[in-house]
């Protein structure tokens, strides 16, 4: 299996997916087929994007791997942090201040992505970890303390799949991609959609967020906020199974894309934010023609993974702020 080619068609599929969730957040409650939708999206695109991620992960052993981390994660966080509540407070008049300790939005990532890498000193030492890191986010799903303040309750919540990522081979993904296991996904993938859109409801989205305590969820699946999780993880583990079974192995004409996710991921806000102040959005949901919901999430991320916006945006992408005149330098000379 070409598995260069097979992750990176992976994390553009989910990338789109990610911009189009955050398309279709404004239009829930108006179509069934739409919420039916988002819940599915829901149930594994972070999910499988936080399993890739922990797959190409690896302890910290060196002064190097701190400064990385950083450099990678820690000074974008801020940097985009800061950019977000200028932004949305400036340009659109949010309520919304600058807040460090509490991630905007889609940042979250970052900061939980640099706390996963931390706990690898103590979950990477044996797989039976990735059981101990879900019954360890069953209990704080009850401190009411662990919440949006350092992403600490969506970094709970989404860690299994980090762990589980960073246990799993290449061989194990080789093995998804056999007929029979393909055909079964197909299958068991056709039952999940029908089985959420019969008897899922929508509003039970904030189940599938981790980011607040089980106290502070208004809709529960079932009566026991524990049990109430676990159903959402053994509904997120098999979606996310069936997507990677499902994903293509070999080039793409849209492969390039998983090679920009995170330039992907950190903009398409900022379009997201600017696409609901105008008077399209209205429309859409005035008309119901939410298929151009499909369109637009396609322009964003056609858009964004083109070269120039990396060119002008990499600095701040990648931490490397230092380098930012000369960058604009030279992708004016040309």
């Amino acid at each position: 299996m070409n598995r260069s080619a097979y992750f990176d068609n992976a994390k553009a599929i989910l990338i789109y997916l990610v911009v189009l969730g955050h398309l279709m957040s404004g239009y829930l409650l108006e179509n069934q087929y739409i919420d039916t939708l988002y819940l599915v999206i829901y149930l594994f695109h972070m999910p499988a994007f936080i399993l890739i991620s922990g797959h190409f992960s690896r302890t910290i052993k060196s002064k190097q791997d701190l400064v990385k981390i950083g450099k990678t994660l820690l000074i974008p966080y801020i940097i985009f942090q800061l950019l977000y509540t200028l932004y949305y407070k400036n340009v659109f008049g949010d309520s919304v201040v600058f807040e460090i300790f509490e991630p905007r939005y889609a940042l979250w990532f970052l900061l939980s992505m640099a706390i996963w890498k931390f706990l690898l000193w103590a979950f990477g030492s044996h797989k039976i970890m990735v059981l101990v890191s879900i019954a360890l986010s069953l209990v704080v799903g009850y401190i009411s303390e662990i919440n949006e303040w350092l992403s600490l309750a969506r970094t709970f919540f989404f860690f299994p799949f980090f762990l589980l990522g960073y246990y799993l081979n290449r061989e194990n993904f080789v093995k998804l991609k056999n007929k029979w296991n393909m055909g079964i996904a197909g299958v068991v993938g056709i039952g999940l959609v029908f089985f959420v859109h019969v008897f899922a409801d929508v509003r039970w989205k904030e189940w599938f967020f981790g980011r607040i305590p089980y106290e502070d969820i208004s809709y529960g699946i079932v009566e026991v906020g524990a049990l109430s999780r676990l159903v959402v993880y053994v509904a997120m583990f098999v979606a996310t199974y069936i997507f990677l079974s499902l994903v293509p192995k070999n080039q793409q004409w849209y492969t390039d894309i998983g090679a920009k996710t995170l330039a992907i991921y950190l903009l398409h806000l900022f379009v997201v934010r600017a696409f609901k102040a105008t008077i399209f959005y209205d429309w859409i949901e005035e008309t119901g023609n939410y298929i151009f919901l499909f369109g637009l999430a396609f322009l964003v991320v056609y858009l964004l993974s083109r070269k120039w916006v990396w060119d002008i945006t990499s600095p701040l992408i990648t931490g490397n702020i230092i380098n930012l005149p000369k960058k604009l330098k030279t992708r004016d000379s040309v």
